[in-house]
């Protein structure tokens, strides 16, 4: 224990004497671990951390599968489908469900709309949470006449009633109702998603046929049965109404919650990985160099009986006070860049709160600080202990081949850390060209010089279909006439995401078929394709003679007529959008180009667009087309037309349509950008360690140089001699780094949008870059030489 107290000391007194190194090493590894500290509190918090549910791993998310359906794998549920499910499951402890819905809540100083959920009696019954204050739903909740009953999150209890625990029994106004307050959710409580501020309870009638579909269900799986197998039973259950087989798509709660995320996350913990190699390998060659200055301390010690194991423990002391204190300056470091990254993370990023820097992460900070030192101390430890004392006391200062071999650690360790930053350096490439495909893709509109605010009628004064037609006409009427407004519209759907409902359908004169047609509806006003510059493809478009009274018509996108017609003439052709039996027939009247509302990455859907005189909306959005370049100067004006048609009405998601498309790029510009950012830290780090190991290179050889100048040797020549061993190691560098990209590349597939994962062009740039970096790296050692006089060089041995 003694002499461990004597190596910690003599490490520190070493350390401060030599300043340079020490303050150079440090902040290299403090820039790798704090780096790779902050992307693990965010992988722990989102991650790793368990979900607050019991028993989580046996929730499950259900929804429809199939391509032909609209929503693909992620169709909802109709009210029929729940009861179904619920009478023949055979998989399933219990099954939920919820469908989400905004609030309008008055009362207040003003009126605002809440984020909500209606979910069903049994929804955190099925979750395993328990309320912290007041009661959970009951059965006799659900019941359509029954009080309206709500339970508050603990942001909106705590904001809104300060955290007063007399709230429960008390009522909130909600959509012109008053409704019970009954309980407060946990604080750790925010499912499905994080801005919910109620949930309410579900009021259904029976379902007398099997559409719409709006719900989404919630599962716990029986004891010892897997979502594969549960999905596979699904197909055993059948409809009551149109006797067909379910095929569920079973999806686990913790993919859902954390699922799109992952892959993103983990690809940042694997490039903060490399970067803290990148930087362990750089100061592992410091380390050497200094090792090299050291032999004469190294031999005397040998001389005097010091041991191998000896040496390196003293050695691997340096390294361990090193990397302490690297790892110290490291949390800080990281401590404030986990605060930033949470302040620069997209906003849907889950589980956001639970970032932090606790005991795992300092525990994992730890250990990446102990392997960092065992990675850059243990080599140099290792080789000066390897020392033959008859062999150094005989050539000092001869180029010997003890000096090649360090020489050749050195070179092996610069090969290294390139062969990872070129590796860093496609990844990150791949990236960006996925980012600017995204930004390319063809949404079907011109989202320029468009506002767009979400509304939600409630109350008695809205509960016929005259009063919903009423406030949309003078909604629109009275923004249409405002200055600088080109087009306004309504719509119960809006790109590239936002969608209604959708249901069953039936085509006039084909006979019903086993597995139901399903579409996506949405109500649009006649101004609504003009407003968002979609075209039309055949036929006409809708128009104020479109009328409550006037025969029932509708608008087909591209996919709907490819899907269900193929190439047969369809216009004029009729839908049934109720149920066979019970006929509301629409006629077919114009085809429309494609319109992405699945989000950008997802394939168009078969859609129905219903004249909104025809089909009121109670909820919807306003378009607005504007003259100014900036849509979002209209804001004030339409307000106080909206005060005029209802001054209690609130608006939310107030906004020009180009921010909003921006802000579906925020998340892989998020991840695109830090790993770009990390690739860049890895390439300086790698240019650093070229330039490092060339330097010394020509100070050792500075004797060698000056024979060869003597001799005749020009300065191109000795500069081509110098740069030639960097091209050298930057070649088998980019060999080494692009081979195994090669083969873990397609890890990232997931993060990619129409990119290949082994896109020759990228991995060719990436090459360059590095090659590139590599010689003006070693350019400038090679300049200083070419410029050494022989004379002087000739007497530096």
């Amino acid at each position: 224990m003694t002499s461990i107290f004597q190596d910690i000391r003599y490490g520190v007194r070493i350390l401060l004497k030599q300043p340079g190194f020490t303050l150079v090493a440090v902040i290299t590894l403090a820039l790798g671990i704090g780096v790779n500290t902050a992307i693990f509190s965010v992988v722990n918090g989102v991650l790793l951390r368990p979900l607050p549910f019991r028993e989580a791993d046996r929730l499950a998310l259900l929804w429809h599968r199939g391509a032909e359906a609209a929503g693909g794998d992620r169709t909802p549920l109709s009210y029929a489908d729940l009861l179904d499910m619920r009478a023949q499951n055979r998989s399933f402890e219990g099954i939920a469900a919820y469908q989400w819905t905004q609030l309008n809540n008055s009362g207040g100083d003003a009126p605002i709309q809440l984020a909500g959920v209606n979910v069903t009696s049994n929804f955190l019954t099925v979750l395993g949470v328990n309320v912290q204050l007041g009661r959970d739903f009951q059965p006799n909740d659900e019941q359509v006449r029954a009080p309206q009953a709500v339970i508050l999150s603990d942001g909106f209890w705590r904001s809104r009633f300060g955290a007063d625990q007399r709230v429960i029994g008390h009522t909130l106004k909600l959509n012109g109702v008053n409704a019970n307050i009954i309980g407060v959710m946990p604080p750790s409580f925010d499912f499905p998603r994080p801005e919910v501020q109620v949930w309410s309870a579900l009021q259904l009638e029976q379902p007398t046929r099997r559409g719409p579909y709006f719900l989404t269900g919630v599962a716990r799986l029986k004891r010892g049965v897997t979502t594969s197998q549960a999905q596979l039973d699904s197909r055993q259950m059948i409809s009551s109404f149109e006797k067909s087989n379910f095929n569920l798509n079973v999806f686990a709660v913790n993919d859902f919650i954390v699922g799109e995320i992952r892959p993103a996350l983990i690809a940042l913990f694997v490039s903060v990985t490399l970067v803290l190699l990148i930087a362990s390998v750089n100061v592992a060659n410091l380390t050497l160099v200094r090792a090299a200055s050291r032999l004469k301390e190294i031999m005397i010690r040998s001389a005097l009986g010091a041991s191998r194991a000896r040496i390196v423990r003293r050695l691997l002391t340096e390294s361990l006070l090193v990397t302490l204190a690297g790892g110290l300056v490291g949390i800080l470091c990281a401590s404030w860049g986990a605060s930033f990254l949470v302040k620069l993370a997209p906003p849907n990023l889950p589980r956001i709160d639970q970032i932090k820097i606790d005991g795992t992460v300092l525990g994992w900070t730890t250990l990446i600080s102990l392997l960092s030192a065992i990675v850059f101390g243990l080599v140099p430890a290792w080789q000066s202990s390897r020392l033959n004392l008859n062999d150094m006391l005989r050539d000092a200062g001869k180029n010997t081949g003890e000096n090649q071999r360090r020489r050749r650690s050195r070179n092996i360790l610069v090969v290294a850390e390139l062969g990872l930053a070129v590796m860093l350096l496609a990844g990150a490439g791949l990236l960006v060209k996925s980012l600017w495909r995204l930004g390319q893709v063809n949404l079907g509109i011109n989202p320029n010089r468009v506002l767009t605010m979400s509304y939600t009628l409630t109350g008695d004064k809205y509960n016929d279909g005259a009063a919903l037609r009423d406030f949309g006409r003078s909604f629109v009427e009275g923004v249409q006439s405002l200055p600088g407004v080109n087009a306004v519209a309504i719509s119960s759907s809006l790109p590239p995401d936002q969608t209604d409902y959708s249901d069953v359908f039936y085509i006039e004169g084909k006979p019903i078929p086993t597995q139901p047609n399903i579409a996506y509806f949405s109500s649009v006003s006649p101004e609504y394709f003009r407003a968002l510059e979609i075209p039309v493809r055949r036929g006409r478009v809708l128009t104020e003679d479109d009328r409550e009274n006037e025969p029932l018509v509708c608008l087909v996108n591209e996919t709907f007529q490819r899907t269900f017609f193929g190439s047969e003439d369809f216009l004029r052709k009729r839908i049934n959008i109720d149920a066979p039996g019970k006929p509301k027939w629409v006629e077919i009247v114009g085809v429309v180009a494609d319109v992405k509302y699945n989000g950008l990455t997802e394939s168009v859907q078969p859609i129905i667009y219903l004249p909104v005189a025809q089909s009121p909306l109670s909820a919807g959005f306003l378009v607005v087309k504007t003259t100014p370049e900036d849509a979002t100067s209209l804001i004030g004006p339409i307000r106080n037309e909206l005060k005029k048609v209802d001054p209690d009405l609130p608006v939310t998601n107030v906004g020009s349509m180009a921010d909003q498309v921006s802000n579906r790029l925020a998340e892989p510009r998020f991840r695109t950008g830090l790993i770009t950012l990390f690739a860049v830290v890895a390439l300086l780090l790698a240019c650093v360690g070229v330039y490092g190991v060339i330097s010394y290179s020509v100070s050792q050889r500075t004797h060698e140089i000056g024979i060869r100048m003597a001799l005749g040797a020009r300065a191109a020549d000795v500069q081509r001699m110098i740069v030639k061993q960097a091209i050298y190691m930057s070649v088998l560098g980019v060999i080494v780094g692009l081979t195994i990209s090669f083969f873990v590349v397609s890890l990232m597939v997931k993060l990619l949008f129409n990119v290949t994962p082994r896109d020759p062009i990228i991995f060719g740039a990436a090459a360059v870059v590095l090659a590139t970096t590599a010689f003006v790296a070693s350019y400038i050692p090679a300049h200083r030489a070419s410029k050494l006089d022989p004379l002087v060089a000739l007497k530096s041995e």
